[in-house]
């Protein structure tokens, strides 16, 4: 159902949204993380910045490529190059500038294949009902904090806040998480019905369908920067997930609470992920290629509760078998198409999803805000 837009700060709700967001638009300190972030140079070069902190739609920055004439496609690349020491200690010596906050490239990188987590919070993994995390490959192009959906009249869209994590080296093994990896928020946008028509209600957490639902031009919007914490285990503690339709807060959750811990999902990623057991537009597919989780590969980590779709309950399904039957239409069809097809046709007619006019924001600690507008 659309929800009317209402200025920030009004109610005590939009209260905490400001202290939410004022949170979100904190920079950590270089001493404790490195935020990154990367603007287009008129001649086509990549420039990264150390940000240091947000001003409105402006961010206060130092052009570390400038300072060491290094111009990387991947901002992670100065880790590589110089380590996390000599950028931190180079701060001081670099004057600041002034960045437009929408110059800044997206945070997601230039890769197109990301491996994601199914009911990674135990609150969605209730309203999905499914209680178990699972994985599955996610094909899309990240897009920049300030994004555009095109509304489609034939899909549910629905959102979804998650922490993205992309490590600087390759992993081969799961002891290797302990090095540095950049953090950024991100959006996983969904199309319900596409989801629901091709999910395999016998084993759902093999992750059929949800590759086709979430992938595609515009499902991946990414935040302004990416973070590399010193310790991102501790850090991880802090940083809080939220997300806001037209003003009002739909998700919010610590990323503490996720029920896998990134270490865990790069375990069950290395243990499986090599084998085309998944399934996009058709194809068997892996989660990677080769031996290793590639350094372009994000792992997007999961989703709290709050999202549109809650799985139809026991009362829902009774009426609509009892429909089923008496109006015959288990000649077509069985009880669960016919239900999913009945729950897919009101959520159309009672505009329940994401419409065209919505403004959608998604925010963590530390690692900026994402907005999204559904156009006509």
């Amino acid at each position: 159902m659309k929800i009317p837009f209402t200025p920030f700060c009004i109610t005590s709700l939009f209260a905490f949204a400001c202290i939410n967001i004022a949170s979100a638009n904190d920079i950590a300190s270089p001493n404790t993380a490195l935020t990154l972030a990367q603007v287009m140079s008129p001649s086509g070069e990549k420039n990264t910045y150390l940000v240091q902190q947000v001003m409105q739609n402006k961010v206060t920055a130092k052009n570390i490529s400038e300072h060491f004439d290094y111009f990387p496609d991947d901002p992670l690349n100065f880790l590589k190059q110089y380590g996390y020491e000599e950028i931190e200690s180079s701060f001081k010596a670099i004057p600041s500038t002034v960045v437009d906050y929408q110059t800044l490239l997206a945070a997601g990188g230039d890769g197109n294949a990301h491996i994601a987590a199914g009911t990674n919070y135990a609150e969605h993994g209730e309203e999905a009902d499914i209680d178990e995390v699972f994985l599955f490959p996610k094909f899309a192009q990240a897009t920049p904090s300030y994004s555009q959906i095109r509304y489609q009249s034939d899909v549910l869209l629905d959102y979804e806040v998650e922490l993205c994590m992309r490590w600087v080296d390759n992993l081969e093994k799961p002891e290797q998480v302990g090095g540095h990896v950049g953090l950024f928020v991100c959006g996983d946008f969904t199309d319900r019905a596409e989801l629901l028509r091709k999910i395999d209600v016998d084993n759902v957490t093999s992750g059929h369908g949800f590759s086709d639902a979430k992938s595609g031009e515009k499902r991946f919007p990414t935040g302004p920067y990416i973070v590399v914490p010193k310790n991102w285990q501790t850090f991880l503690n802090d940083i809080s997930l939220s997300t806001y339709v037209n003003g009002q807060q739909r998700q919010q959750a610590e990323a503490k609470e996720m029920l896998r811990s990134p270490k865990d999902l790069i375990t069950m990623i290395l243990s499986s992920g090599a084998a085309p057991i998944w399934r996009y537009e058709d194809q068997d597919v892996v989660l990677f290629e080769g031996t290793a989780i590639t350094s372009e590969q994000n792992i997007v980590t999961g989703t709290p509760a709050g999202v549109i779709y809650n799985t139809p309950g026991w009362g829902y399904r009774i009426v609509k078998s009892l429909k089923w039957l008496a109006t015959f239409s288990f000649v077509e069809s069985g009880p669960i198409d016919y239900i999913l097809e009945e729950y897919i046709a009101e959520s159309f007619a009672d505009n329940r999803y994401l419409q065209a006019g919505d403004k959608v924001q998604l925010t963590a600690t530390y690692l900026g805000t994402i907005e999204v507008d559904i156009t006509p």
